[in-house]
């Protein structure tokens, strides 16, 4: 396989540790995890909401606008303080252009880049994307009773995707704390489409906000406690409650207004579903070759010029510092994690591709075993990075369109997981339809195979191949 560049990019931190994250981290957490059409779809609107962004700038430092000699002995001692501080943008922004030049001549000349036009809306038709959501969702659970409580919660979801009846009534019978029950409709909710199972409208919004976003205390109390009378445009009453102008509501209304309201509409149209693939792996010339397919991303990068117009034309020196420096550095964080969600995918896609080479060149149906630690190893990443990157997305090759974590097969013992998978579907294949095994049964029947396994292993994988609990396969 061809060699990739590999650039030195710092570790993620781990998600858990959110409310210690700085802003940069967490538009990389966001954009790490994001599939290719919601990625796409947030770039677009973060270019519509930051000035300072831009698609497909192109380099014209001969038109920029720079402070002259001039100008700066013209600036009297009362000035000096606006001036060192316009001078520290200034020196963000050719920083920041430095490293811009370098990200892009990188990706130019990346071979893999060539002629994408040919994968622009390269789209693959899903008969049914709610049996993939429902997949999802039966992953959340660990035993038995959390799966009957699931399918009980995903059974109760509405057309447009809200939860009808509530959690109490669903786990009276079940053996599961209520803390316990809202963790896992928390999990589903932000399973994408993000807000399908909400209880209620500001629940539904909420859960489509990005980390970034829950940090604005204004934005979120609105959704949570005034979402009505946003409706009802009733901007002045909301200003003086939350003490905004009324362009910053008019910026909070944007936001709200490209969430949606009814997210399980977005699995059903009169049109089929599609997934595009966030990856595809070719073989040419004998050598595989692995491509992010990303044709219709922005390719954005910060707007220096405009940054450095609106220092220079701004009469309110002191409030436009505060501004431009703010958006320019929410801009390059963008930038920063846009480039950071590509080398990752780009290294994790090829790791793939190198411990699963079999599967690749001969069409091998029964994967070597891998796990994420593996992968995360080899490319010197936290396995909790790979997992985010790995979440959602998905792989074109030539025997098909598989999820990335189909492909990461850990090993039980001596065996593989697909194999104790296999054994499993036989084990209940044969059952007594009468007496359906439990899952501690089925351990000890792999256990007779001398397949080492929990009853939570059991559990797991009973999960992933959508088998229902023992009290449900009774006839």
């Amino acid at each position: 396989m061809k060699n990739k560049k590999n650039m030195d990019i710092s570790n993620n931190v781990k998600i858990d540790q959110r409310h210690k994250l700085t802003p940069q981290m967490l538009i990389e957490v966001e954009l790490l995890q994001k599939p290719i059409l919601e990625l796409t779809q947030t770039l677009q609107n973060e270019l519509m909401l930051n000035p300072f962004l831009e698609d497909n700038l192109e380099l014209e430092e001969e038109q920029e606008q720079k402070l002259t000699q001039e100008e700066e002995d013209e600036k009297s001692e009362e000035e000096q303080d606006l001036a060192d501080k316009m001078e520290e943008i200034t020196e963000i922004l050719n920083d920041i252009g430095e490293q811009q030049d370098e990200i892009f001549d990188q990706e130019n000349n990346d071979k893999s880049k060539q002629n994408m036009e040919q994968y622009r809306g390269y789209e693959i038709e899903v008969e049914d994307y709610w049996n993939y959501f429902k997949s999802q969702a039966k992953e959340t659970a660990y035993n038995d009773e959390e799966s009957e409580l699931v399918d009980n919660i995903l059974n109760s979801i509405d057309e447009n995707g809200y939860l009808m009846g509530s959690l109490g009534e669903m786990i009276s019978s079940l053996n599961i704390l209520p803390e316990r029950a809202e963790k896992i409709h928390y999990d589903i909710m932000h399973i994408y489409p993000k807000g399908i199972g909400a209880r209620t409208l500001s629940e539904c919004l909420l859960a489509q906000l990005e980390p970034s976003q829950l940090l604005n205390k204004k934005l979120v109390n609105v959704i949570r406690n005034d979402i009505e009378a946003l409706e009802k445009k009733q901007f002045s009453m909301l200003s003086e409650k939350y003490k905004i102008s009324q362009s910053e509501l008019k910026a909070i209304n944007e936001v709200i207004k490209h969430l949606d309201p009814k997210p399980r509409t977005r699995l059903y149209s009169s049109q089929p579903s599609y997934i595009q693939p966030d990856v595809i792996v070719k073989k040419i010339s004998d050598e595989l070759t692995v491509i992010i397919n990303e044709p219709d991303i922005p390719q954005i990068r910060v707007n220096k010029k405009y940054a450095r117009q609106l220092l220079n034309k701004s009469k309110n020196k002191s409030d436009s510092i505060k501004y431009i420096r703010r958006k320019i550095l929410a801009a390059e964080h963008y930038v920063e994690a846009l480039w950071l969600r590509r080398e990752s995918l780009d290294m994790i896609a090829n790791e793939i591709v190198n411990q699963q080479s079999k599967f690749f060149l001969e069409g091998i149906k029964e994967l070597d075993p891998m796990t994420y630690e593996d992968v995360a190893a080899n490319i010197k990443r936290d396995v909790s990075t790979v997992c985010r990157v790995v979440k959602g997305k998905f792989m074109d090759t030539t025997y098909g369109i598989f999820p990335l974590k189909w492909f990461f097969n850990s090993s039980v013992g001596e065996n593989s997981s697909q194999m104790v998978k296999r054994e499993l579907l036989r084990i209940i294949k044969n059952e007594d339809k009468n007496k359906p095994l439990s899952d501690r049964k089925i351990m000890n029947k792999l256990k007779e195979k001398n397949i080492e396994i929990s009853v939570r292993g059991v559990n797991k994988y009973r999960n992933q191949l959508e088998i229902p609990s023992s009290r449900l396969r009774k006839e």
